[in-house]
Formats: structure tokens, C-alpha cells, sequence
């Protein structure tokens, strides 16, 4: 019975592990993708801030608005 329990606590530990692994590789993925992306969402920002500065009460988001920004045919 001791012995079952100390293999149940192995196991748990071992996947508890697995888990914060994960996690931590989740982690460096989702900074490498902010970095690459966050560019576009200060552009974004800008232009969305620029808009509401020119009194426009629905700021309205172009892809054409943002340098460097390709391939969004959901913007146009």
C-alpha cells in the first residue's frame, strides 16, 4: 500500500514536471510572437489614436494604414 502510493506520487510528480515544461516552452513561444507582432499593434495604436484625434467617433482599421503589414486581405 506504501509502496503504491510512492508510485502515484512518482507518476504525479513526473507529469506535474512534463506540465511546467510546457508551460515554460508555451511561455517562450507566445514572448517571441509579442515581439515580432508588437510592431504592428503600436502602428495600429498610433493610427487608431491619430483617427480619434481627428475627431472620427468609430475609429475604423486599414491594413493600408500600417507599414509593413502584407498579406491581410481581411483589412483592406
Amino acid at each position: 500500500s506504501t509502496e503504491s502510493l510512492e508510485k502515484i506520487k512518482t507518476c504525479l510528480d513526473i507529469v506535474w514536471n512534463m506540465a511546467d515544461v510546457f508551460m515554460a516552452i508555451m511561455a517562450i513561444i507566445n514572448l517571441i510572437a509579442i515581439t515580432a507582432l508588437g510592431k504592428f499593434a503600436y502602428k495600429a495604436l498610433e493610427d487608431y489614436t491619430k483617427q480619434k484625434k481627428q475627431g472620427i467617433k468609430d475609429p475604423v482599421f486599414k491594413a493600408s494604414c500600417i507599414e509593413g503589414l502584407e498579406n491581410t486581405t481581411e483589412w483592406e
